[in-house]
């Protein structure tokens, strides 16, 4: 830890004492992603080389016949023809059974996926997690795309799309790490962010204060400030290990912009989302392959998805379904062998979380849908097989896993499903 972090976590909890005793209530806090930010980071602060990540996966319109016929696998972990690629990774995951789309399957409005139209919550899950526990992340959260081009985004409020998905993995990269961003090392960005926060988060509270709880959070505001100031004149930052000088591409792969180039894109966007949380840049990637309406087709494919899927023929569908269970596949390898800089490995503390919008894409189903995690470390009861009535207790059990589940909305009156958390 820095010496900015020496001083910076004791002023925090000082600050988060003060404003109990106080009385300002969480409520007030959270009336803004700034306060909802500042009472989620205590666990972040205290314990910060535990911090959890996600990834958000989506694979357009389920699999031949429901999850049940072509995914999920037997009891004793015997995959089917589209979870197959999973073989050697298929300890790390969790597979879902009887897990219903609520909201209906079909295309259009993707953005049930990820829960936007939800009861009572203000958009789909990802952007929640970027207005908490995202708050005090260089990025907020993260959304990259593999030929979407930007059609029916799964990230959204309610039928408004985000449409900030960005599919060209260079592009994407330079945000991270180019000239368009904070050039100085990715520590000292970080605790620039977190003063920034801090500041920000302050202000957002002296209009709720008398004048004697004023003064003294105006103390405290001033010892903020001289830290930030500190930073600012700092040569030097906590940088982890690996990202002083990140390399876009280095196996040079096509990252030519068209379908036939779509394992390569993967590729490279696998590789932007894995620096990305390894830099702590961010803590919440979404990562879209193609849209709803499957009107593009993949890497030695001659006909698009949608024909596959209404073709009349199992096999064309299977063989396309499983190709997008390599990539998930692919993924999670690249965690597994990515060393974590606050020690193990990245899939120890990033939890993957694969999600789709139909259980049979042919007969445009809701129920029997295709979910799945992987990864998540110790918390995780992985290598398991769990029944989840819905997709939204699968989100909540998500917001759980990240540390916010009562923090934010949630996104099924009956909670986190049991049996996936330990």
């Amino acid at each position: 830890m820095s010496h900015a972090k020496d001083v910076a976590s004791p002023q925090r909890r000082n600050f988060l004492k003060f404003i109990g005793k106080i009385g300002l209530s969480a409520p007030l806090l959270q009336a803004s992603s700034l306060g909802a930010g500042l009472l989620l980071s205590r666990q972040a602060m205290a314990n910060e080389n535990s911090l959890r990540k996600v990834i958000f996966v989506y694979i357009p319109d389920g699999t031949p016949n429901g999850a049940s016929n072509s995914f999920l696998p037997d009891e004793n972990l015997e995959l089917k023809v589209c979870s197959a690629p999973l073989e050697d990774v298929k300890n790390e995951c969790v597979f879902f059974k009887d897990v219903e789309i609520i909201g209906g399957g079909g295309h259009s409005g993707a953005q049930r996926v990820l829960g936007a139209f939800a009861e009572g919550v203000s958009g789909s899950i990802d952007l929640a997690l970027e207005e908490t526990a995202g708050a005090v992340s260089p990025v907020a959260s993260l959304r990259l795309g593999v030929r979407t081009r930007n059609l029916n985004p799964i990230s959204g409020r309610s039928f408004s799309g985000s449409t900030d998905f960005q599919d060209n993995p260079q592009a994407a990269f330079e945000r991270l790490f180019g000239g368009s961003v904070d050039p100085s090392p990715i520590g000292l960005k970080r605790d620039k962010k977190l003063q920034e926060f801090n500041l920000a988060a302050l202000e957002a509270i002296k209009t709720k204060l008398g004048s004697y709880e004023l003064q003294r959070l105006e103390q405290h505001q001033a010892a903020i400030e001289k830290m930030q100031a500190d930073l600012n004149n700092s040569a030097t930052g906590l940088i982890p290990m690996g990202c002083s000088n990140p390399v876009y591409n280095p196996n040079n792969l096509s990252d030519e912009q068209v379908d036939s180039e779509f394992t390569n894109l993967f590729a490279l966007q696998t590789e932007n989302a894995i620096l990305a949380l390894k830099c702590n840049i961010t803590r919440i990637v979404t990562l879209q392959m193609g849209s709803d309406s499957a009107d593009f087709s993949v890497t030695g494919f001659s006909e698009q998805y949608h024909s596959a899927i209404h073709g009349g023929s199992f096999d064309n569908y299977a063989a396309y379904r499983a190709y997008f269970t390599e990539r998930v596949a692919h993924l999670i390898r690249r965690l597994k062998e990515e060393d974590d800089p606050a020690g193990g490995k990245l899939i120890d503390s990033t939890l993957v979380v694969q999600v789709t919008d139909m259980g049979d894409g042919g007969a445009h189903t809701a129920t029997d849908a295709a979910y799945m995690f992987a990864g998540g470390g110790s918390a995780v009861n992985r290598g398991t097989i769990v029944s989840v009535p819905n997709h939204l207790q699968l989100l909540d059990t998500v917001a759980q896993y990240m540390g916010v589940y009562g923090v934010i909305s949630a996104y099924n009156a009956n909670g986190p499903a049991g049996g996936i958390l330990v």
